[in-house]
């Protein structure tokens, strides 16, 4: 029987292919039956509830509880100071006094004008009566005959005329005696008094200056004026510790020099709004002056802001953090039925070996801490909880 030479080699290398490919297909079935007897377990750990700190530490800078920069309501020149630098005043108290010679001036010829316009006010009356009397006297006698419609009609107008003399004369006084009380009341503002009780903390006068009424550029401050016997301090709050502040709440207050000696300030302002840029929320303190304490304006202090027992967070293992291929941060919990649950996340502050949570857990869930890109939400798994 003759031997197909073809054939031959064929079946040579069929024999060689099935020599190569068995075992792998060996293989590739025992890898496959392994995987299905080995199956995934997730570690899971519950969340930590953390204190933080007991205090925040602020600074801030102390400034008067008042403060007011007094100007001049006239022009002049300065008569006399009658306080100095660091005096303590009281409200109503004088401070200076301002010669106006030109003030003066106006106010005695607006009192002139007065006189004259009442003078002429008088005649303007007497006029009047005088007037009203001569038409009445023409009126009845026309009743009569005796007075001709003409002269009758002449005396009316004179009596009109006056009529409006008068009401013109009165418009006069009313308006030299509003000039006058004007002129009058600038005077006042001769004596520079204290608008509260405090301290003199500048003055940029003496006898002798000239002073232009304030509302100009060319205005001169003649006192600073401060109320000193408490002061306001503005803090700025950052962000995760705005929650924890209240109005009324006592705030301790020193400086950094002396911080043994600490001041008890309350919180009286909150702004209620957070800066687009520091995401801090501006507080502002009082705190009282005790004159035994150092404190004065200006001063540079540190404020400590009592938060013991107040804050409280929930802390994850940075492990236990997913994106699930998206922008968002998950965490996977496994449910009570063994199933898992994708839970999204807002994530806080990073504390190097735990993640802080803000929102989106409650601290009792079984999170996975060996998460993998497999694991489906609804997927059950084999889990063990770690410590």
């Amino acid at each position: 029987m003759k031997i197909n030479r073809k054939n031959i080699i064929i079946a040579v290398v069929v024999i060689f292919f099935l020599i190569g490919i068995i075992p792998k297909i060996a293989r590739y079935i025992t890898t496959s039956l392994n995987a299905k007897e080995t199956q995934y377990v997730a570690f899971v750990e519950k969340p930590q509830i953390s204190d933080g700190a007991d205090s925040l530490e602020l600074s801030g800078e102390l400034k008067p509880f008042l403060q007011t920069e007094i100007f001049s309501r006239i022009n002049g020149l300065v008569k006399d100071r009658y306080v100095q630098l660091g005096e303590k005043v009281k409200k109503g108290q004088l401070l200076a006094e301002i010669d106006t010679p030109d003030l003066d001036a106006e106010a005695a010829s607006a009192k002139s004008t007065l006189i004259s316009a009442q003078k002429r006010l008088m005649e303007a009356k007497y006029q009047l009566d005088y007037a009203s009397r001569t038409y009445e006297r023409y009126r009845n006698s026309s009743q009569d005959g005796a007075i001709s419609a003409q002269e009758l009609e002449a005396k009316y107008n004179s009596f009109k005329t006056s009529e409006m003399a008068y009401e013109g004369a009165k418009a006069d006084v009313e308006k030299a005696r509003e000039d006058l009380n004007r002129l009058t009341a600038l005077q006042s503002y001769k004596r520079v008094t204290s608008p509260f009780d405090g301290v003199i903390s500048k003055y940029n006068i003496d006898a002798g200056a000239n002073v232009v009424a304030g509302g100009s550029s060319t205005s001169t401050s003649l006192f600073e004026v401060q109320q000193i016997d408490k002061f306001r301090a503005a803090i700025f709050v950052p962000q995760s510790y705005v929650r924890f502040i209240k109005d009324g709440q006592d705030v301790d207050v020193y400086i950094p020099e002396n911080p043994a000696l600490k001041v008890k300030g309350k919180i009286s302002q909150i702004s209620g709004k957070l800066d687009s840029v520091s995401r801090t929320m501006e507080v502002v303190l009082v705190i009282p002056n005790d004159n035994k304490s150092g404190l004065y304006s200006g001063l540079y202090v540190k404020t400590n802001l009592n938060l013991q027992g107040k804050q409280k967070f929930l802390t994850v293992n940075p492990s236990c953090l997913t994106t699930l291929a998206g922008p968002d941060q998950y965490v996977a919990e496994v449910k009570p039925d063994s199933a898992i649950h994708f839970i999204k996340v807002k994530q806080g502050r990073d504390l190097g070996d735990r993640i802080e949570i803000l929102e989106g857990l409650k601290g009792d869930e079984l999170l996975i801490t060996n998460i993998t890109d497999e694991l489906e939400e609804g997927q059950k798994v084999k889990f063990k909880e770690v410590n």
